[in-house]
């Protein structure tokens, strides 16, 4: 691959729509193929990022090719394609609640649940690891609820990505889990102390807890 072939973090943000943030995330987090500098400079193929963002624009991308588009293509689902920090609908005031969770008829649930509750609450949903992460990076929830046992990547990863870039000073992160609490406590703490770690069935009403604690913040600092 010729130099001429590589840009920096910032153009390929520019080109795919999204901040350097976000672009570095999906690197750490293996989505996309990058390359670093003797510097510690990141680089990646702009022939790549051009050919997946023309599929972004052309809503080629599904979620169901993620993983086998291969590391060098990356693999962006045509739901993530809106600019960063525009949300698909007219938000304002409501807090931004993504859920990663494996079983549509617990996704279902949750957003059943959520509905009733009444709150203003702006809610993204993924049943696969790898999608949930790149939507994660447009999306920039408030409260991030995420099961561990997920396809392509799992919820320690996602973490370990997260905690890399610096993305869990910004957001409030719950691990709801079947898996025994723990020793799930103790790898999630070797990570990042402090997540919380919630067995299942899922317990709404410490998701409601921590939703009204965004709400009464907003209020305080407002």
């Amino acid at each position: 691959m010729s130099n001429q072939d590589l840009c920096t973090s910032r153009k390929a943000a520019e080109l795919l729509g999204v901040t350097s943030r976000t672009v570095q995330l999906w690197a750490d987090s293996g989505i996309l193929q990058s390359w670093k500098t003797p510097g510690g400079h990141r680089r990646f193929s702009i022939s790549a990022i051009e050919r997946l963002a023309a599929e972004i624009r052309n809503g080629d991308v599904r979620p169901g090719e993620l993983k086998s588009r291969g590391p060098g293509s990356g693999g962006i689902p045509s739901s993530a394609a809106r600019p960063e920090g525009k949300p698909a609908t007219d938000s304002a005031g409501h807090v931004r609640v993504q859920v990663i969770e494996d079983e549509p008829s617990l996704q279902r649930l949750y957003a059943l649940t959520f509905r009733n509750w009444g709150l203003p609450i702006e809610l993204k949903q993924a049943t696969d690891g790898y999608q949930g992460l790149l939507e994660l990076g447009q999306f920039d929830p408030e409260l991030l609820v995420l099961d561990l046992n997920l396809p392509n990547i799992d919820g320690f990863s996602i973490i370990q990505a997260l905690e890399q870039q610096g993305i869990l000073e910004q957001m409030q992160l719950v691990v709801v889990t079947a898996l025994n609490q723990g020793q799930v406590q103790r790898r999630v703490d070797a990570l990042r102390p402090g997540i919380e770690v919630l067995p299942k069935p899922i317990p709404f009403q410490r998701i409601r807890e921590r939703i009204e604690e965004i709400l009464t913040a907003r209020e305080v600092f407002s």
